[in-house]
Formats: structure tokens, C-alpha cells, sequence
């Protein structure tokens, strides 16, 4: 009686192996599928990296950039000099700054120069603030172009005496007169450039001008 279960246990075994070596085959199919997928999604994964880093900075820099870099210094050009135009016309006309000589003649040339100063600004400032929302980064590109031509614009008297540099009151490196000269250009350069970033700001967000990415 016992020679029955032991033939049925060497049976189910028999049966379980065969059943084994059937399916094998199409386990290790199954490994080597998977196997080959993940080799194919790595090899495609490679080449998009390769892709991006070698192309990448031409994308950056290709024709449709330059395009919108022109479009970029058209709006800076025009919004800046039209902001300008009030604040240079009081500097140089009606405020009879005795360093200006020849008032209609000067407020042309800044009017001109400031036009071609907010044009390079607004170029600059696209790749600047590029798709960051942060405030903080737009003030400060505007703030950096207002500080650097206030300054450069500042003329010292005649009365100053080099070595060191001394001027008079209040500050004796700066006098009254500087002081009301840094007032006036810092003013000015405010409106250039504010007025550019203000324009610049509107065709980001109708689309006319694309973000730098």
C-alpha cells in the first residue's frame, strides 16, 4: 500500500520538472527581452545626452536668438529713448547746468546715446532674468546699468585739487555740485533703463519677445 503514494509523489515530481524544462525556454525569452528593452532605452538615453551637450550651445546662439536679440535692442532703443527724452530735456535745457553749453545740441546727443544705451541693455537683460521670476534679479540688472552710468557721467570741477582728490563740502571727495550732478544722471538713468526693463517686460508677456532659456 505504500509503494501507491510513493508512486504518485515520483509522478507529481516527474511532471513538475517537465513542466520546468517546458517553460524555461520561455522565462529566459522573457529575461533576455527585458534585458534587450533596457539596453535599447539606455542607448536611446545616451544619445539624446550627447545630443543636448553637443548641440546645445549652438541652439542657444543659433539664428532665431540673434533674431530675437534685434528685437530685443529695437525696444530697448525706442521705449528708453523715449523715456529719457522729459528728464534729459530738464537736465540739459531748462536746469541751465553751467557744464552744459550748448543745451539743444547736447539733449539731441544724450537723447541719441541713451537710445543706443537702453538698445545693449535690453540685449543684456533678456539673457539676465532668462525664465526666473525672481524681482530681485530684474532690480538688480536695472539698478547695476543706473549705478554705472550716474557714475559716469559725474565731472569734476575745475577748483578740485588732485592727489588726493579733494572737491569740498559736504563729503570732500564729492561737493554740492557733484552730488547734484550724480541726482541728475542717476534720474536720467533711471528712466532709460526702467522704461526699457518696463517695455521689455510687456513683450515677454504678449509674446512678442521669447525668454531666454
Amino acid at each position: 500500500m505504500k509503494i501507491v503514494p510513493l508512486l504518485i509523489s515520483g509522478a507529481i515530481v516527474a511532471t513538475n520538472t517537465v513542466l520546468v524544462e517546458a517553460f524555461a525556454p520561455g522565462k529566459r525569452a522573457l529575461h533576455a527581452s527585458a534585458v534587450s528593452t533596457r539596453t535599447q532605452e539606455q542607448l536611446r538615453n545616451s544619445k539624446t545626452f550627447l545630443a543636448a551637450s553637443s548641440g546645445g550651445d549652438d541652439d542657444k546662439f543659433s539664428f532665431v536668438q540673434r533674431i530675437e536679440s534685434v528685437k530685443c535692442a529695437v525696444v530697448g532703443a525706442l521705449a528708453g529713448g523715449i523715456a529719457l527724452t522729459p528728464f534729459a530735456a530738464f537736465h540739459d535745457i531748462l536746469f541751465n547746468d553751467p557744464l552744459v553749453t550748448n543745451g539743444v545740441a547736447q539733449w539731441e546727443f544724450d537723447t541719441d546715446m541713451g537710445s543706443l544705451e537702453a538698445a545693449l541693455f535690453a540685449i543684456v537683460y533678456r539673457y539676465c532674468i532668462r525664465e526666473d521670476e525672481n524681482d530681485m534679479l530684474n532690480q538688480g540688472a536695472v539698478g547695476a546699468f543706473v549705478f554705472v552710468r550716474t557714475l559716469s557721467r559725474i565731472q569734476v570741477p575745475v577748483y578740485a585739487t588732485a592727489a588726493p582728490l579733494t572737491v569740498g563740502d559736504p563729503l570732500g571727495y564729492f561737493d554740492w555740485n557733484m552730488l547734484q550732478q550724480a541726482s541728475l544722471s542717476g534720474l536720467e538713468s533711471a528712466a532709460l533703463f526702467g522704461g526699457a526693463a518696463l517695455a521689455m517686460d510687456y513683450a515677454f508677456e504678449k509674446g512678442f519677445i521669447g525668454k531666454f532659456r
